[in-house]
C-alpha cells in the first residue's frame, strides 16, 4: 500500500476513536469532518495514477490509456460540499442545543433531555 492509502486509514482510526470516547459535542462533530476528510483522500489516493494527463486538451485524441479519470474528483467534490452543508448543520443543532441547554457534553444533554421529557 502507498502512503496516500495509509495515512487516510490510520487519520479515520484516529478520527472514530475520538468520536467514540469524546464527551464534547463539538468535538464528535469535528471527528466526523476528520473522518469524512479521510475517506474523501483515501478515495483520491486510491484513483491517482502517475503520469497521466487530464481528460480535456490534445492528450485525448491520441492516447485513451494515459488520460485520468474524472469522475473519482467529481465524486469527491460533491461529497465536500455535502459534508460542508451537513456540518453547517451540525453547529446550527449544537448552537440551538447550547442554547437550551447550556451545556455541549453528551451526559449533560441527556440527562437535562430525560427531564425536560419527563415533564411532558
Amino acid at each position: 500500500m502507498r502512503m496516500m492509502e495509509i495515512i487516510p486509514i490510520i487519520v479515520f482510526f484516529m478520527g472514530m476513536f475520538g468520536l467514540m470516547f469524546s464527551k464534547n459535542i463539538i468535538k464528535s462533530v469535528a471527528c466526523l469532518v476528520l473522518m469524512e476528510m479521510a475517506v474523501i483522500v483515501f478515495i483520491l489516493g486510491l484513483s491517482y495514477r502517475a503520469g497521466v494527463l487530464p481528460p480535456i486538451g490534445r492528450g485525448l485524441q491520441y492516447n485513451l490509456d494515459g488520460i485520468a479519470d474524472p469522475l473519482p474528483q467529481a465524486l469527491m467534490i460533491t461529497a465536500i460540499i455535502i459534508g460542508l452543508a451537513v456540518t453547517a448543520i451540525d453547529f446550527t443543532m449544537i448552537i440551538h442545543l447550547v442554547r437550551k441547554h447550556k451545556s455541549t457534553d453528551w451526559n449533560e444533554v441527556k440527562a437535562l433531555s430525560r427531564e425536560s421529557f419527563d415533564k411532558c
